[in-house]
């Protein structure tokens, strides 16, 4: 009963929360040719880490009237680790030399197969007045200034200072050349490469939990944290990415093109997924499932292990 009362929860947490598209001005009214900050946002509930967002792109002009002059990438960052809430945005600095009321028709953003768009967006670009109560005045006339030593000084440079830069870096290179030419010659660093291969670290891990029969435990944190831990450790040792280190939907992407099949990909998304929802939502899993969980993961060990090529072998060939 606690089980589904947790699930039930979850669920009704993630359908209450409002998924909105936002546009947003740094002000909504400018002068012509004055630049403002703008920021398109989307704020979407990705509890497993599949979602795929389709996210606009924009030329050089935003509208006919408003010109991008600046811009970032696209980005994700978690808000709710808890129910999987994501904030994705991407920010820009804009200009407009059109003056009036400029209206932003709403902007679509594709999630899997929904769209959201963003409201009906507004800015003002308002006109320089000239003052025009003022008369024309003449040119004043020329005056004699003062030519100082030091201006003088400042002057010579700003005429020859490309002849003492091509001498500053010549000189810097033949010092650079005299300390390359003398360097002693380094030592290569020889990559570490572990005495036990990964498949072994991992299985023997595994086992212990089998022989401890540690699915049966009332602590299934500590139980699932050993597990995607020797998992993760082998992922990275086997595969070269930082699965320790990573989130589980980055392990995921990292994995896209590895020698691993589809079956065992959506084996290592559900369990990470479903440790990561024991551990941070404190849900809870029935003994069977945790005992399965092992023993899929031994098989993917074995399945994905990387078979060295002994001297024998070698020699037979």
């Amino acid at each position: 009963m606690k089980f589904l009362f947790y699930i039930s929860t979850l669920l009704t947490a993630i359908s209450t929360f409002s998924q909105e598209a936002k546009l947003e001005f740094g002000f909504d009214e400018i002068r012509i040719g004055e630049q403002i900050p703008m920021t398109l946002s989307l704020t979407y509930a990705n509890p497993n880490g599949d979602k795929l967002v389709g996210w606009p792109k924009f030329n050089d002009d935003f509208t006919e009237e408003i010109e991008i002059i600046d811009r970032t990438v696209d980005f994700d960052e978690i808000i709710d680790s808890t129910n999987g809430i994501y904030l994705k945005k991407q920010e820009f600095q804009i200009t407009s030399f059109a003056p009036g009321l400029h209206k932003i028709l709403p902007i679509p953003i594709e999630v899997n197969d929904s769209v959201f768009y963003t409201t009906n967006t507004y800015l003002r670009v308002n006109s320089v007045e000239i003052d025009t109560s003022k008369s024309i005045v003449d040119i004043k006339p020329n005056y004699a200034v003062d030519y100082s030593f030091g201006e003088k000084v400042e002057d010579w440079f700003r005429s020859y200072w490309r002849w003492l830069a091509g001498i500053g870096v010549a000189i810097a290179a033949f010092f650079i050349y005299r300390l390359w030419k003398n360097r002693k010659p380094q030592e290569e660093e020889v990559p570490y490469v572990p005495t036990i291969p990964a498949h072994i670290t991992a299985l023997k891990s595994l086992k212990e939990l089998e022989r401890e029969e540690a699915w049966q435990s009332s602590e299934q944190k500590e139980y699932y944290t050993d597990l995607t831990y020797t998992v993760r450790l082998y992922l990275e040792q086997r595969f070269g990415i930082k699965a320790v280190e990573q989130t589980t939907r980055e392990i995921i992407t990292e994995l896209r093109y590895a020698d691993i099949s589809e079956e065992d990909k959506l084996h290592l998304r559900k369990l990470l997924s479903q440790a990561d929802m024991i551990k941070f939502a404190k849900m809870k899993a029935d003994s069977n499932t945790g005992k399965a969980s092992l023993y899929k993961s031994i098989d993917f060990v074995e399945k994905t292990k990387k078979i060295e090529e002994t001297e024998g072998d070698e020699e037979d060939a």
